[in-house]
């Protein structure tokens, strides 16, 4: 990962989280988000389809493995330095985290407005 200046914002779903996508996409729209990725472990891909296009942002499937410290999670932490993404990986949580990742390292925090 390189040195950011500005941390990247990485809003983490789990399929379980994607029960009620209008309702998600409506609690996150404020974030701005940029584009909508789904891991290689995520099942059914049609509620990431539907969460990007509540959004309004291109999706991207079957982006490869996506959990903290892989590979892939940093790639897309590189190219979204200041700008906030969804990621979807296969996961239990039912509720979205909100990752905010810069060159001290990863802090975690709910998303306001959440349930």
């Amino acid at each position: 990962m390189s040195d950011l200046q500005c941390a990247a914002r990485v809003i983490v779903v789990n399929p379980p989280g994607l029960t009620d996508v209008a309702w998600l996409a409506s609690a996150i729209h404020l974030e701005r988000v940029q584009a909508v990725y789904a891991a290689d472990d995520v099942p059914d891909t049609g509620p990431v389809e539907s969460l990007a296009d509540d959004l309004g942002v291109p999706s991207h499937l079957g982006h490869g493995e996506l959990h903290d410290g892989s590979a892939g999670l940093e790639e897309l932490v590189d190219r979204h330095r200041g700008e906030t993404v969804v990621v979807v990986r296969g996961g239990e949580a039912s509720e979205p985290v909100m990752l905010l990742v810069d060159a001290d390292g990863v802090s975690r925090q709910p998303i306001e407005g959440l349930r």
